[in-house]
């Protein structure tokens, strides 16, 4: 039994399910109240497509977690770890829109980040023949 893969891969759906959760609501928050006003400078969307994409990205982190959890599309959730770690690289570091506030914000998304890559490579445990994954 493979205690150390278990704790890796129960991080990562850890990691994607509670900010799964916090984007859901955020999202849902938004258009129940209409205004269409959040602004998250890391996201390449502004306005009501924001409110949609922060909706959508908040359900689908949930559901690949439950889909990786039961079994079902297991390999679907190393991919939508990779795509969140690409879209915090590209949203954070690449993108001149997004400023961050001092360097403790600054540190704060280096950490934030690092932890996305290590869900990341967590997920990919996945992979590993069921015999060998626990």
């Amino acid at each position: 039994m493979n205690i150390v893969g278990l704790i890796l891969r129960v991080y990562s759906y850890i990691y994607h399910f509670i900010p799964g959760l916090f984007l859901t609501a955020l999202g849902a928050l938004a258009l129940s109240s209409g205004a269409h006003n959040l602004n998250l400078g890391m996201l390449p969307w502004k306005g009501e497509a924001l409110t949609w994409w922060t909706l959508w990205l908040g359900i689908t982190a949930i559901v690949t977690v439950i889909l990786a959890v039961t079994g079902w599309f297991r390999w679907l959730f190393p991919l939508w770890c990779l795509f969140v770690v690409i879209m915090m690289i590209k949203g954070f570091f690449l993108t001149p829109t997004y400023v961050f506030a001092g360097a403790g914000q600054f540190k704060g998304v280096v950490w934030l980040t690092i932890g996305a890559i290590g869900a990341f490579l967590s997920s990919l445990m996945l992979y590993k023949p069921a015999q060998n994954r626990y």
